[in-house]
């Protein structure tokens, strides 16, 4: 599927990651101001390489969204996320904490371009935890489920987005 507003700088090495950004291209918006930028990286102020999964523009601003794509059980708190799966325990520092930090490293690199000093300040970019694996059963309670949206279900209570990933405002099918 070709949209016009999506560009996908380069394919993703995992099949995994590249349902996950199949199932978003599909629900996206294909009108104006709606825009997406797929697998891509940047060297931010400090020199490290940064890999986003994806980055979109919305009405409501710019989303980066990293993509997880473990099944099973994820439970944690907001510093910590465990997933539960086939009997075996995987734990690591939620995404959201590394998302965070390389949406604000690509704002400091995109504040210092030509084009945007001209047009203004940048739009804030909000992280995303997209976990991607159609069957997960999300236990993340309280401020550790915020800003992550799961594969097909509607977006957190009283978040203002209704579709679960893309951060959009049309409801996605």
């Amino acid at each position: 599927m070709t949209i016009s507003n999506w560009t996908t700088v380069a394919e993703s090495q995992y099949p995994w990651e590249r349902d996950a950004l199949d199932f978003v291209r599909q629900r996206f918006p294909t009108h104006e101001p709606y825009r997406a930028w797929s697998n891509f990286e940047f060297i931010a102020d400090d020199g490290s390489i940064n890999e986003v999964d994806l980055l979109t523009f919305t009405p409501q601003g710019f989303f980066l969204i990293e993509i997880k794509s473990r099944p099973g059980r994820l439970f944690g708190d907001a510093g910590t996320w465990t997933w539960e799966h086939e009997g075996r325990l995987f734990t690591d520092d939620s995404p959201l904490i590394a998302a965070n930090l390389k949406a604000k490293k690509l704002a400091s690199l995109l504040q210092r371009q030509k084009a945007c000093q001209k047009k203004g300040r940048i739009p804030f970019i909000k992280a995303l935890v997209f976990c991607s694996a159609p069957d997960l059963k999300c236990d993340l309670q309280g401020n550790a489920r915020l800003r992550v949206r799961l594969w097909d279900r509607e977006a957190d209570q009283g978040s203002g987005v209704a579709c679960s990933v893309c951060a959009c405002q049309h409801q996605c099918p």
